[in-house]
């Protein structure tokens, strides 16, 4: 590794990781003595990792694996906060990929380990690992390989288990990912006091739930409003109810959250009421958490329809988890109405238990987002459906 990005390889890359990867191969001959094949993964990797790694790609030593093995990496940001939950002595994360994860959490242990079958992977890790002065274990193995050679029980198991099948073709259900984290269970949870599993964001909760009745806390995580990550926190020991917690995080904004049980939510109940002064719409994590019910009687909102999740209030509710806006008029949606009330188009569009999905607003009505004002297209109880014009 070290040959292939040699001093001349670490000065390309950086002279050109603003190019596009597909015209630099088309001039690779020009470049005989430059590993071209593997620079221009690299640098496509960067471009990906810019944003996503800030403090790895900030560092020109560092090598980064093919994109696709970055799509479903953490980023830096989601990576911290998961270390905010986790510390101990002894730490293994059973699906080491990328490293992003265990570089982060590691620095919350005492002894830590990673655990990747893909030899290349491995000597990636390796080689970042030392890079960045992180003191980590590298083992090429197995997630059962390990569990079945480790006799002293660790503080906490990671394991963010591979959502692509034996023909690459993407999964979400657990029982399809590797390793099948529904089977191995019981030695996750022998092997460690705690366990962490990252799943993805497509997992219904309350199925995912009948999976792992060990399951004391459960985070959706979103990252400026985009759920990224669903994430199973157990105990061996746990006995109780489940702890539900929606997560908006942000570089730029305070983060904000909305705790909750599953019973709570099954004893609110929502007032439906006609739009008022102002309008809600939940952050996109706490949808996914299914507070529908609670958000409405935690905050004494009313809700525009059983099936709708947006709530009003004749009085502005201060620190709602999401978007507040003041509605300026309610009305039947037509392109002559809309014309009457957008002349230049520029509007921002959503779209709520509506037939029609936001992009189909926009190309039926010759809409287009930006601005300050919303029309939400919705339906409303006993009205049927609507738009609302609303100011943010």
């Amino acid at each position: 590794m070290k040959n292939k990005f040699s001093e001349e390889s670490i000065d390309f890359i950086k002279a050109h990781q603003n190019d596009d990867p597909a015209e630099l191969m088309l001039v690779a001959h020009k470049y005989p003595e430059l590993p071209m094949k593997e620079i221009v993964i690299q640098i496509a990797s960067r471009q990906k990792a810019k944003d996503k790694l800030p403090e790895w790609f900030s560092k020109d030593e560092i090598v980064f694996p093919p994109r696709q093995n970055l799509e479903q990496a953490s980023s830096e940001l989601t990576a911290k906060f998961k270390a905010r939950f986790m510390e101990g002595e002894s730490f293994a994360d059973l699906t080491g990929g990328s490293g992003i994860d265990t570089f982060y959490l590691s620095k919350n242990f005492d002894s830590c380990t990673y655990i990747e079958p893909d030899p290349e992977l491995c000597g990636l890790a390796r080689y970042n690992f030392e890079k960045l002065s992180a003191e980590i274990e590298v083992r090429q193995e197995k997630a059962e390989e390990f569990l079945a050679s480790s006799s002293k029980k660790l503080d906490w198991i990671f394991i963010d288990p591979s959502r692509r099948d034996d023909s690459r073709n993407r999964v979400y259900a657990l029982e399809d990912c590797v390793p099948n984290v529904v089977k191995l269970k019981e030695e996750f949870l022998k092997s460690a006091e705690n366990v962490l599993i990252k799943c993805s964001p497509m997992l219904d909760i309350k199925k995912t739930l009948a999976q792992f009745s060990e399951c004391f806390k459960v985070q959706v995580l979103a990252v400026d409003n985009e759920v990224k990550e669903l994430l199973l926190y157990m105990n061996a020991d746990f006995k109780g109810e489940v702890t539900i917690e929606a997560w908006n995080i942000s570089e730029r904004n305070q983060d904000v959250l909305f705790k909750f049980t599953l019973g709570d939510e099954q004893d609110s109940q929502a007032e439906i009421g006609e739009p008022a002064h102002f309008l809600y719409e939940p952050n996109s994590s706490l949808m996914k958490a299914g507070a529908y019910n609670l958000i409405s009687s935690r905050f004494k909102l009313k809700k525009l329809h059983s099936n709708t999740h947006l709530y009003t209030s004749e009085k502005l509710v201060d620190n709602f988890p999401g978007k507040s806006l003041m509605i300026k008029e309610v009305f039947k949606p037509s392109k002559k109405e809309i014309r009457k009330r957008v002349s230049n188009g520029k509007i921002n569009v959503i779209a709520r238990n509506y037939a029609m999905g936001a992009n189909e607003i926009k190309k039926k009505f010759k809409l287009h987002d930006g601005g300050e004002e919303f029309l939400i297209f919705c339906e409303m109880e006993g009205e049927g459906y609507r738009a609302i014009w609303c100011l943010r």
